[in-house]
């Protein structure tokens, strides 16, 4: 009787209401294979999967009212951070679009999350089926405002981010000031996109943690069956200590290129790395992935991949992996 009484008054809503709420997400999965010299494990994992939620409403004079809500969920009844299932813990927020351009309040994705990562053409859970190093920093900043510029050159594209430091537990914060700025410009197939994020110093346990500088910047050509893309990464860390300061840099390389022959799309990607402190070079790795993708509808993708990751530095073993997933988009 109550379920009869919740679809009646449902159908009674005027459609207007659903007008402008689109419900969209990814369901991935897959089966990987993974040797990291000492254990051999084969895993059935969630590759990602989320559901959101978005809408507009015009307000008149060319401005809108912009939100979204999204939430990741685990397929394979496991999952934590951006997996876990708890409501909104990916992209979500609230905000207004207009001539001015664009801007949005909550936990937004940073201009690497958003609007990169094209190098990175893989679904994966292990981190040698894929990019995950390259990509380290493409995430959601919680906390945060986001402005983006409109669109006065076709193809140009700006961004500003600011994040909160909301926790100042003395000792113990859990967040830091970020600021983080994003360009990218895209023509006939050709694309630039470059990426700075500044992480203030924060105090943990009475010792002062490093400030951060970083830097991404990805270019090449997505058009015509045809995509080649090649990704650089730094990041510069400045340590405070008893002698004053100590800066790590960590550099990385990626490129990464695929061609499509109808439903088939053979890819390939080669990635290194290496993180230098006070002379000395360790985090040295050499990576290369190589797969196919084999598309059953536009919705829906199959793929298998192998990938490989040589660490160079001593005591270290090479991590070997093979992964077959599957990707319904809706």
């Amino acid at each position: 009787m109550k379920k009869s009484l919740i679809a009646l008054l449902v159908a009674t809503l005027p459609a207007a209401a659903f007008a402008d709420v689109t419900i969209y997400g990814k369901i991935k999965g897959g089966v990987e294979y993974v040797d990291n010299g000492t254990t051999k494990q084969t895993n059935v994992d969630d590759l990602g999967s989320r559901i959101g939620f978005k809408g507009s409403e015009d307000l008149g004079n060319g401005l809108k009212t912009i939100w979204q809500v999204e939430t990741g969920f685990g397929i394979d009844g496991t999952g934590d951070g951006s997996s876990s299932g708890t409501f909104a813990n990916r992209e979500s927020f609230i905000g207004l679009q207009g001539s001015f351009g664009t801007i949005r309040l909550g936990n937004i994705s940073n201009f690497q999350d958003s609007d990169m990562g094209i190098v990175d053409a893989w679904e994966y859970k292990d981190a040698a089926l894929g990019l995950k190093v390259f990509t380290r920093d493409a995430d959601r900043l919680k906390n945060s405002i986001r402005y983006d510029l409109p669109a006065i050159v076709p193809g140009l594209t700006a961004a500003l981010q600011y994040g909160a430091k909301e926790d100042k537990t003395a000792g113990t914060p859990k967040d830091r000031e970020v600021y983080g700025l994003g360009l990218g410009y895209e023509n006939a197939g050709f694309f630039g996109k470059y990426a700075y994020t500044y992480e203030a110093a924060q105090q943990v346990g009475g010792v002062i943690t490093s400030s951060n500088d970083k830097h991404r910047l990805e270019v090449g050509y997505n058009a015509n069956n045809l995509l080649v893309a090649f990704g650089y990464n730094q990041d510069d860390a400045k340590l405070a200590n008893a002698a004053g300061s100590e800066k790590v840099k960590t550099k990385d390389y990626a490129l990464t290129a695929a061609y499509t022959m109808g439903a088939i799309t053979p890819k390939f990607t080669y990635g290194q790395g290496e993180t230098k402190a006070l002379g000395v070079t360790t985090g040295k790795y050499d990576q290369y992935i190589l797969g196919v993708d084999y598309a059953v509808s536009k919705r829906t993708t199959f793929g298998a991949q192998y990938g490989h990751i040589n660490l160079k530095d001593d005591n270290t073993k090479d991590r070997n992996a093979f992964g077959l997933n599957m990707v319904h988009k809706f």
